[in-house]
């Protein structure tokens, strides 16, 4: 399997390095954008497998960057990290396309877990549809 990208939409120096070190080390190739305009350009321009948005970046809400994202990809996993988890922040989130949410600060070994398993689930995914294509292709023939 080649190498997953995960994209940082994060302002917070502290946080993407620990997260960009982290994912690094594992083995997974990271992008980093430090605003919501780099986020969607680098989205256009290259294939991701992840994104890690957080709350609020440069004054610009998260969820606002999430709800720009999925206009360009609706089923790219994205995670939201945020100061606080409450129910209310969680389910406007979820309605905004987000598949999970986390509260800082920010456990590694957690959020890698998350990845791996996220990244297990979206290739499963993939190749159960690739399977299921070519056997309806088959039946055709």
């Amino acid at each position: 399997m080649p190498s997953s990208r995960i994209m940082i939409v994060e302002d917070e120096r502290q946080t993407v390095d620990t997260l960009r070190d982290l994912f690094e080390q594992y083995g997974y190739e990271t992008e980093v954008a430090l605003n919501k305009n780099v986020a969607l350009n680098i989205l256009q321009e290259r294939k991701m497998d992840v994104i890690i948005i957080s709350e609020m970046v440069q004054d610009v809400p998260g969820q606002d960057i999430l709800c720009d994202i999925r206009k360009i990809n609706k089923i790219l996993p994205v995670i939201m990290i945020c100061e606080q988890k409450s129910k209310r922040i969680e389910s406007s989130l979820v309605k905004a396309g987000a598949n999970i949410i986390l509260a800082k600060p920010l456990d590694p070994i957690n959020a890698l877990r998350i990845i791996d398993n996220l990244l297990e689930l979206k290739y499963a995914t993939a190749s159960a549809k690739q399977r299921k294509h070519k056997t309806s292709t088959i039946k055709k023939k």
